[in-house]
């Protein structure tokens, strides 16, 4: 199913965030979809219905695509590709099968090939198809291994520095050479987990203390974050990781969900509903960590009425000027895309210089 801004709203509502306002609120119109990721260039997001179908918003035009055949959905690349899974009788919630899927732009579902067990997810893709994510047996029993899958050699486990424990990758850099996820410790607890050329390394501060799962990687894999850091001065919040920097708190946020290209931008949320309550909240270098609606108000955007942002900020383009999430809407559980206005170039330098002729 295709939702299509008219032409004249999608110009109407063009005109209205460049002459009055920093950028648009877009709802998903839609109830119950969770938007999980923007692609990196800021032309699509993905999201799902769970345990019913895969969700594709196309920046040109608005669309706004249902993909019933697909159950869930998590990555999404510059092409439009999504990495999800297809729900064989009902799908695994439901007694069934998750099989890992690709869809591409106007393409149906193509299943991941060489399985390693009979239930599979996709959760992120590169731009040459490669797609990483979670292998498991029927009603969930026995190990969750993290994946990788390409088209010449199939499905891989992922290698992990303790493989009798759980992990699973969240997300690959654009290239394909970071994989970000997470491998569970002896005593259970998600680790995060860094995969450079598919060599892994636990993410762990200056003083050894290690993170919560990683959960995003920027396209050139250059910055990772993740949730649920706590420091050796016991100060809590999610976290930022570069190679420079190692890794570094991002406080008043559990978790983080996206990071521009630049490591400077970071979206997220508070909490897992329950106290602090959970909201959406965006950091900035050099600023902190505000709420998401105060940061809509600082930036001059309108929200129409019966929003709240409870659900969280997941997904952040490469630069920063679209950003998605869901929440609370008119239509219950909805999520929203922000596009903010990006500079007019011929101004960024000030008036060009008159040219004598």
């Amino acid at each position: 199913m295709l939702v299509r801004l008219p032409l004249a709203a999608s110009l109407g509502l063009a005109l209205c965030s460049t002459a009055f306002a920093s950028g648009s609120f877009i709802e998903i119109q839609t109830a119950n979809v969770q938007l999980t990721q923007v692609s990196p260039n800021g032309a699509y997001a993905v999201g799902s219905i769970l345990n019913d179908s895969a969700f594709r918003w196309t920046a040109l035009g608005g669309i706004q695509e249902l993909i019933p055949d697909m159950d869930n959905a998590q990555g999404i690349n510059n092409l439009g590709t999504i990495a999800g899974a297809v729900a064989e009788n009902g799908g695994a919630d439901e007694g069934g099968r998750d099989l890992g899927a690709t869809v591409e732009v106007g393409g149906a579902p193509v299943l991941l090939s060489s399985p390693l067990t009979t239930n599979s997810s996709g959760y992120g893709v590169a731009e040459d198809g490669t797609v990483v994510g979670l292998s498991f047996e029927d009603n969930f029993e026995g190990a969750a291994i993290a994946f990788v899958w390409d088209a010449a050699s199939g499905m891989s486990a992922l290698p992990t520095l303790r493989p009798q424990t759980y992990s699973r990758a969240n997300a690959i850099s654009s290239d394909g050479h970071v994989i970000v996820g997470w491998n569970d410790t002896d005593m259970g607890e998600r680790l995060g987990t860094i995969w450079i050329d598919r060599v892994p390394m636990d993410v762990a501060d200056a003083d050894g203390y290690g993170t919560g799962e990683a959960l995003a990687v920027t396209s050139d894999g250059q910055w990772v974050v993740g949730s649920e850091y706590i420091d050796a001065d016991f100060n809590e919040g999610a976290w930022r990781w570069s190679a420079s920097t190692g890794v570094e708190l991002i406080p008043d946020m559990t978790y983080a969900f996206g990071v521009s290209a630049d490591g400077k931008t970071i979206v997220g949320a508070t909490g897992f509903f329950s106290e602090p309550a959970r909201t959406a909240m965006i950091w900035r270098e050099g600023i902190g960590t505000i709420p998401f609606a105060d940061y809509l108000v600082e930036q001059g955007i309108t929200v129409p009425a019966g929003w709240d942002f409870a659900g969280g900020l997941t997904g952040i383009s490469a630069d920063g000027y679209t950003l998605a999430g869901w929440g609370t809407g008119p239509l219950g559980m909805q999520s929203y895309i922000v596009q903010l206005d990006r500079p007019d170039s011929i101004f960024v330098d000030g008036f060009e210089e008159a040219v004598t002729p």
